[in-house]
């Protein structure tokens, strides 16, 4: 029997026709196993789930709770789902559910019996800190949103769910804290999370690609984390999590470019120790982006700011090397980022080894050979190991990527090229907007309360103040001592 609004089948007293319409809506698949029960003194039942991904022990024991009550669901199993259509019903097995039948009442349930086996809580290997929290999240959806619940136990966190996807539905879980996050963040979320048409949508990247407000700039306007404590430090500023079905990345929007020089590892230290690490790594982006620029426009055509005893020895040490400073720079760089690029995809025994073991061998023997100068790979050395202490964001790969760009500007105007790099950059990352909070903020516009806390890392017993461009529902964050 079909629904004529909706064309979907609806379950029939009929239990071998809902079978054999269940089976073609799964494809016909062998992993499908579709049992008819008949508990003594009940009515028939139809029992479906998927090998595999179901807990067939939790089953068993849900069969038989529900034989003892008469088919009364109780809160162990709680976790359930009415149903009316053969179309839902499948659509609830894709997802590890288990579907009870019951024909001669027409009608059915799903109930959560997901068992897939995944990797415990473990520390994320891209995000190790020295004193901290040491658990990351998995790929399962709930057992993330129950950490940040263990660790933030409180009743204003607000979860709320959503599929997306067609062809394959994709769970998501969109975390919020009622009365300090805007809802109109929240609201704008969800609008773009329903928007997306794609059939299939897997991972937490293609995710952002589709709701980001600007696909044209390789800047990263949402953040993705693997560690609870960032999640929950974002949730107090008042933004937004998004949390993916499969993947152990968080996406927390919005997000300003300022926040990728900040690791939740600055509040576990000393507010001392935790601002100048900060500041060092401020001073490290910069020089990651502009040494090697600043290096060729000098040798090339601003000889003259340099100490006549550096210049001779400069001089000195390029006289063999028959390329320009351009070229040698490129050489390095690129045979940096391969060194790089070979210790991350080797195997972990020996991929930092090789990746030390290359760069020294090949400096010293391009330095040998009068391929490149010694100057040049102090300063591509200096430049890679800037890059290293930064955190590993897609602002790190911008970084990397924006050096050539730069000292390529750099080799035909010198620092000229630089400067206008850098006004073209800055006036690229003002127009940027990461769901209506400017890409610069707090710097531009300006606010000296949020800047504060984002140049260097303030005591918590003066960081009373939630930051302002995130558009908080509430100011302050606790009450001070003088009120």
């Amino acid at each position: 029997m079909h629904n004529k609004q909706s064309k979907e089948t609806l379950i029939s007293s009929d239990s071998i026709a809902n079978n054999k319409r269940l089976a073609e809506l799964m494809q016909n698949a062998d992993d499908l196993m579709i049992t008819d029960i008949s508990p003594e003194g009940e009515q028939p039942i139809t029992v479906s789930y998927v090998k595999g991904l179901t807990d067939e022990m939790k089953l068993e024991r849900l069969i038989l709770l529900h034989s003892q009550h008469r088919g009364k669901m109780l809160p162990p199993y709680e976790d359930s789902t009415p149903l009316t259509t053969l179309e839902e019903a499948a659509a609830h097995l894709a997802l590890g559910y288990s579907v009870l039948l019951f024909p001669a009442e027409g009608r059915g349930v799903a109930i959560c019996t997901l068992g897939v086996q995944l990797r415990n809580v473990e520390e994320p290997t891209s995000e190790s800190v020295l004193k901290g929290a040491r658990s990351g999240f998995t790929e399962a959806l709930q057992n993330n949103i129950a950490l940040v619940r263990y660790h933030f136990p409180s009743t204003s966190l607000k979860v709320e769910y959503l599929q997306i996807g067609r062809l394959s539905k994709l769970n998501l879980a969109v975390l919020s804290l009622s009365g300090l996050t805007n809802p109109e963040i929240v609201q704008e979320l969800i609008h773009r999370l329903n928007e997306i048409p794609a059939d299939t949508v897997v991972g937490s990247n293609e995710i952002e690609e589709w709701i980001t407000d600007n696909r044209g700039t390789m800047f990263p306007l949402i953040e993705s984390t693997e560690r609870p404590d960032r999640v929950i430090g974002a949730l107090q500023d008042g933004r937004v999590a998004l949390m993916i079905q499969g993947t152990p990345f968080v996406s927390m929007l919005p997000f300003t470019f300022l926040q990728a020089f900040q690791v939740s590892e600055d509040y576990n230290w000393n507010y001392y120790i935790g601002s100048l690490i900060r500041l060092l790594r401020l001073l490290s982006g910069f020089l990651g982006l502009f040494l090697p620029a600043f290096y060729v426009a000098t040798v090339t055509f601003h000889h003259e700011l340099l100490p006549t005893p550096l210049l001779q020895s400069i001089a000195s040490a390029k006289e063999p090397v028959p390329f320009p400073a351009v070229m040698e720079s490129f050489t390095m760089m690129i045979a940096f980022e391969i060194m790089r690029e070979a210790g991350v995809r080797m195997p972990r025994q020996i991929g930092q080894a090789v990746s030390i073991v290359g760069a020294l061998i090949l400096g010293q023997a391009a330095v040998q050979a009068g391929i490149v100068s010694p100057i040049m790979v102090i300063v591509a050395a200096l430049t890679g190991i800037c890059t290293f202490t930064l955190p590993p964001t897609t602002v790190n790969y911008v970084i990397r990527i924006l050096q050539f760009v730069m000292t390529l500007l750099a080799s035909m105007l010198g620092y000229v090229g630089i400067m206008i790099g850098m006004i073209m950059l800055m006036t690229h990352m003002a127009s940027l907007r990461s769901f209506g909070v400017p890409y610069l903020s707090p710097a531009a516009p300006f606010d000296l309360n949020g800047l504060t806390d984002v140049v260097v890392r303030r005591p918590h017993t003066y960081n009373n103040k939630v930051p302002r461009m995130f558009r908080p529902l509430k100011q302050f964050r606790f009450r001070s001592k003088r009120g």
